[in-house]
């Protein structure tokens, strides 16, 4: 093999010991034969040429000084600093490789989506032009490699500007299956290489029962490396037009994110009382700031105009909006943060006032483990500030909220020689309240408030024991795990003592069986001695399967009347909590939660899911029992529904999914039903989803909508609201 340098000033033959120019072509070939009277020099076999980050490979090159002109044929290969791959037939290049003349080219982007032409012009080595030329991100038929791909662009003219990273046609025409099946004279995208360039992005349509048929057309804006943003027109039958807009800006020590639409259109209250025309509108946004290396601070925005413009159009589904500014510190195992909370309860039948929280306060501490009587010693504290709206009806007010509070806590877990597994914890608190309008619960309306100024002080200690047994069986393992937590603290009464701000909602389920405090938070406290017991089975198998099932009771000296009466846990002996989980093999998982009564073992709560079956067709199957409680009567109602559907990938491009929701208790009926289908490739991706939803609230009619979404990769295409926003979140 032969190597030399092609000095543009004069030739030279050079040894490859030596170090070329950053501007010196580097020829390379198995032979070399150098004509010194013409000043032609051909190289031959395996020939390669490097300029910079530019290499270019064939067969046969010929170099002519004179005119500073390289040929080459046969097996032509360019690499280009970009990334793609440049092939052609014959080439006339300049030793720069700038300027070119090709025959039959084509180019091959790294995500090998390609661009074929008849012959192409390239100058100012960043422009190649190519006369009748063909762009797809398709593969071709392994069977039948002449046949056209899925989708194809021809231009009379296509352009690809390597800087810009953009392919321009003039006279384009998109084929599907070989088939045109659109026209038009210009059209551009980017190459394969971009993450993001200005433009439209895909428009988007579709039908559902509160618009009527909207259709929009993003349009984003690559403002600069950091920042970017997505205006959103949406125009419709219903309400005319709607504006939406995103913006995102990442900087050195943190990052903001602000979304937000209007519109002037109809609106209805939750009373059922036409309003006329409003403004109506969101904002959702979120920032982060690293103040420090151990400090940081941001703001969570989640706003809506009115109860149902959300939903109206399908923005979110959220029904209870939080807003939350905070600042927080990191500092080892310490941990302190102050935030300000609003929230927006969407919730149509809701009424009651919603607390403005300024400030919430809280500081944990966490010594080393094995520092403190061979365990570990912790502290928290933490201070809350509630206010309401005290203009609200009498009976929708809340209390206005001050608490203090403390608690110190120390762990520390056992092993014995045989495997027996002890943890014992104590913890130790103090609460401090003051509080204004509290309602009574003597009083028979619930419209007789009181103010609170009361401490609390409170112990509890808690031993969990824990004994494993495993065995190895044939192709198998098993380990039975015992459990026990005997928790001892004193009895306090607190439902009509002390306001509950952040202890609301109370679920006992398996998951916090062995829970020392079934509580979500500290405004209620679990107290009495009392005993959580049960075990934990678990199998696996040496092929991947697992069955795991988990079930116990709690047992208490004597009743808590703090626990709501559908809970489970008033008295001394709880009722039963369980699950199993079952997955033997890819092709089937389920999952089965429940709770028994203790008395006449009725099932109080059941939550179970099943899914069985290959990729091809995979049913499933979820079925829901539990109790709620009705807001406005206060009353416990059963609450019981079922799901079923099915996904099918029945072809090796093709999928199917269907589902349908049924409620059972207490209103019974169909309450939505939705079919899928899509088909999607390397280089394709549509899908058309149709929904019937029996649902229904004021300003939102239940109704059929259909949505839909239509991609070419590398090109964009036509989808519905919820592709698009999927789109904009990977940005």
């Amino acid at each position: 093999m032969v190597v030399v340098l092609l000095c543009l000033a004069g030739f030279q033959p050079t040894l490859a010991k030596e170090k070329p120019g950053p501007k010196e072509p580097l020829l390379e070939a198995d032979d070399l034969a150098y004509d010194g009277q013409t000043g032609i020099i051909t190289a031959t076999g395996h020939v390669e040429v490097a300029m910079g980050d530019q290499i270019m490979r064939a067969d046969k090159i010929v170099y002519n000084k004179n005119t500073d002109v390289v040929r080459a044929s046969g097996h032509i290969a360019m690499t280009q600093t970009s990334g793609e791959v440049l092939y052609a037939e014959d080439v006339e290049i300049t030793s720069d490789l700038k300027q070119a003349f090709l025959n039959r080219v084509g180019i091959i982007f790294p995500d090998n989506s390609r661009l074929v032409a008849k012959d192409a012009q390239r100058y100012e080595g960043r422009y190649l032009v190519a006369d009748r030329g063909v762009y797809t991100a398709c593969n071709l038929c392994a069977e039948n490699p002449k046949d056209p791909p899925l989708w194809q662009i021809k231009g009379e003219r296509v352009t690809h500007d390597s800087e810009a990273k953009e392919v321009i046609y003039r006279d384009a025409t998109i084929e599907f299956d070989g088939v045109p099946v659109f026209f038009t004279p210009y059209f551009s995208h980017p190459d394969s290489t971009v993450a993001r360039q200005q433009g439209f992005l895909a428009p988007m349509a579709g039908t559902s029962k509160a618009l009527g048929f909207w259709t929009s057309v993003p349009y984003y804006f690559d403002i600069d490396t950091y920042t970017d943003l997505v205006v959103m027109p949406t125009f419709s039958d219903e309400d005319k037009a709607q504006m939406a807009a995103d913006w995102r800006y990442r900087f050195a020590n943190g990052s903001m994110r602000w979304r937000g639409s209007f519109t002037q259109a109809d609106f209805t209250n939750t009373e059922g009382i036409d309003k006329g025309q409003r403004w109506r509108g969101d904002l959702f946004g979120t920032a982060r700031f690293d103040l420090t290396d151990t400090w940081r601070a941001g703001t969570d925005v989640a706003l809506s105009s009115d109860k149902s413009y959300l939903a109206r159009y399908k923005i979110s589904s959220e029904d209870l909006l939080v807003n939350r500014a905070y600042a927080e510190n990191f500092d080892g195992r310490n941990y302190a943060v102050g935030n300000m909370y609003y929230f927006q309860d969407l919730r149509p039948t809701q009424t009651q006032s919603e607390p403005f929280v300024a400030p919430e306060l809280r500081y944990s501490a966490y010594g080393e483990p094995n520092e403190t009587l061979g365990g570990r010693w912790s502290f928290d504290s933490g201070m809350l500030v509630t206010t309401r709206d005290q203009n609200t009806a009498t009976a929708d007010k809340g209390p206005n909220t001050r608490r203090l509070s403390l608690e110190t806590g120390w762990e520390r877990q056992f092993v014995s020689s045989t495997g027996f597994l002890t943890e014992v914890s104590m913890e130790t608190r103090a609460d401090g309240y003051w509080a204004d309008d509290m309602p009574t619960t003597t009083d028979s309306d619930g419209t007789t408030f009181t103010n609170v100024q009361r401490t609390r002080t409170f112990a509890q200690g808690d031993v969990t024991m824990r004994y494993p047994f495993g065995r190895q069986g044939e192709g198998y393992q098993q380990i039975l795990e015992p459990i026990s937590v005997l928790s001892v603290a004193p009895r306090i009464k607190q439902e009509s003592l002390y306001p509950n701000e952040d202890s609301l909602d109370v679920t006992y389920d398996e998951t916090n069986l062995f829970s020392t405090n079934r509580f979500t938070g500290i405004d209620r406290l679990e107290g009495g001695t009392r005993i959580a017991y049960g075990a934990r089975n678990t199998i696996t198998t040496n092929g991947g399967g697992r069955v795991e099932m988990l079930g116990g009771q709690i047992y208490r000296t004597r009743d808590d009347t703090d626990f709501p009466d559908e809970s489970g846990l008033r008295d001394q002996f709880s009722d039963y909590v369980g699950r199993v989980d079952v997955s033997p093999s890819k092709y089937f998982d389920a999952t089965y939660g429940f709770r028994l009564s203790k008395n006449d073992f009725d099932f109080t709560r059941q939550l179970a899911t099943v899914s069985a079956g290959p990729a091809i067709f995979r049913p499933s199957v979820r079925y829901l029992l539990t109790q709620e409680t009705e807001a406005t009567t206060n009353t416990v109602e059963p609450l019981e529904e079922g799901s079923i559907g099915f996904s099918s990938a029945f072809a090796k491009y093709w999928s199917l999914t269907a589902a349908h929701t049924q409620a059972f208790q207490p209103d019974p009926g169909a309450r939505s039903t939705s079919f899928g289908v899509t088909y999607k490739d390397e280089c394709f991706e549509s899908s058309i989803t149709a929904e019937h939803n029996n649902t229904s609230r004021t300003d939102i009619e239940s109704g059929t909508s259909v949505m839909f979404r239509l991609f070419l990769k590398n090109i964009g295409g036509w989808g519905s609201q919820q592709s698009q926003q999927q789109h904009q979140d990977k940005l």
